[in-house]
């Protein structure tokens, strides 16, 4: 027994610290019996918070899911405000050429608006910086700042002029959905809406603008999904609702504990022999994706454009203590004919890109001609 208590002595010794310290149970967690240790004992100076936001990103982070992710409480305020659509800048859209920012569209009340940017302009420089020089990505980013901050814009119009235009930028909120009239080349009139995001309400929006514009004469439908990187599971559905048969499966889900779901489409939809195309592109997915995949399964529309992004991933988050959250996978889902989207994509049954250095919507052009001998 005396052996037995010297072995032990001198291994505390060697350890630095009474061996009991390290083998006594605990009900602390892991985790925090680390972080406390780190606290309490390092040498140096410690942020016991950044300690905890480490660990949760890489407790997050161990299971290999691209999609499961701890955010910072700075993080998950920056996200909340992209997914209500909202961002510090001036309020366009613009498409980006060699050597300027074509102004496509400016939203109504926005910073541009109040500064005179009509769509048409072009910005051919951002802050002095040429936009050929710069580059179209990066002279996008240099609009965009903090609220209350100016940027000046060198602007050219349809006709050539140019001005210069100091623009302040604001709280910009990108609208859900907008929707608008078209004519198709053979002269049909096609109803278009755009949806910017899958947060609350949009599957209302959707189905309300679809309606408007049959009622004004639209005789066939483009739902815009470009760039559209998702959002709330219902939604989707409501948005695929919108268009089909109510009863149709939009998307099943299955997970290890999430028994197999099937999401069924509810509601109103509109006439059931109204043509409908879907533009995507590789910016479009998760719920983007449901609604196109759910669409060319039922074939109650043509797919247009690029092969999605390819997330067929459903996740939950749960906020934390420290105003952060954490979003873990929970299931996957499948199309009504079982596709895992996650395996490449949804296909698009005509391939359409549009191109920046042409002023051409070649994806929207090649919608309108598919619509237009069905449209009439």
């Amino acid at each position: 027994m005396a052996a037995v208590l010297i072995a032990v002595f001198v291994l505390g010794a060697l350890v630095g610290g009474p061996v009991r310290a390290t083998i006594q149970p605990s009900s602390v967690s892991l985790p925090d019996q680390v972080a406390n240790a780190v606290a309490d004992r390092y040498e140096g100076k410690v942020d016991r918070a950044a300690l905890e936001r480490a660990g949760a990103k890489a407790i997050a982070a161990e299971v290999g899911d691209r999609w499961t992710t701890y955010f910072t409480p700075k993080e998950w305020a920056e996200l909340q405000r992209a997914t209500e659509g909202r961002y510090s800048g001036i309020g366009i859209r613009v498409r980006g050429t060699d050597d300027a920012l074509e102004v496509r569209e400016v939203f109504p009340g926005s910073p541009a608006e109040k500064a005179g940017l009509t769509p048409g302009d072009a910005i051919v420089a951002v802050a002095g910086v040429p936009v050929s020089r710069r580059g179209p990505v990066k002279s996008r980013a240099a609009i965009l700042g903090k609220d209350g901050t100016a940027v000046a814009l060198r602007l050219r119009s349809p006709t050539g002029a140019q001005r210069t235009v100091r623009v302040t930028r604001g709280d910009v909120i990108v609208p859900l959905v907008q929707a608008r009239m078209l004519t198709a080349p053979s002269g049909a009139t096609v109803g278009y809406i755009e949806l910017d995001r899958f947060e609350k309400g949009a599957g209302e929006r959707v189905r309300d603008a679809a309606q408007r514009l049959l009622d004004d004469g639209a005789k066939a439908l483009v739902l815009d999904l470009r760039g559209d990187p998702g959002g709330l599971l219902d939604e989707s559905v409501a948005v695929a609702g919108a268009f089909l048969k109510p009863g149709t499966v939009v998307v099943s889900t299955t997970g290890r504990a999430s028994p197999k779901r099937e999401f069924r489409a509810e509601g109103d939809p509109i006439p059931a022999d109204v043509p409908v195309a879907v533009i995507v592109d590789r910016g479009s997915a998760s719920a983007s994706e449901i609604v196109a995949g759910a669409l060319k399964d039922t074939g109650r529309a043509v797919i247009v454009g690029e092969r999605t992004f390819g997330k067929s991933k459903v996740q939950v988050t749960q906020e934390t203590s420290d105003g952060g959250a954490v979003r873990v996978t929970i299931a996957g889902y499948r199309t009504p004919k079982g596709l895992d989207i996650g395996e490449g994509g949804v296909k698009p049954d005509v391939t359409a890109t549009d191109t920046a250095d042409t002023e051409a919507d070649e994806a929207l052009d090649a919608a309108l001609a598919r619509l237009a001998p069905q449209g009439g």
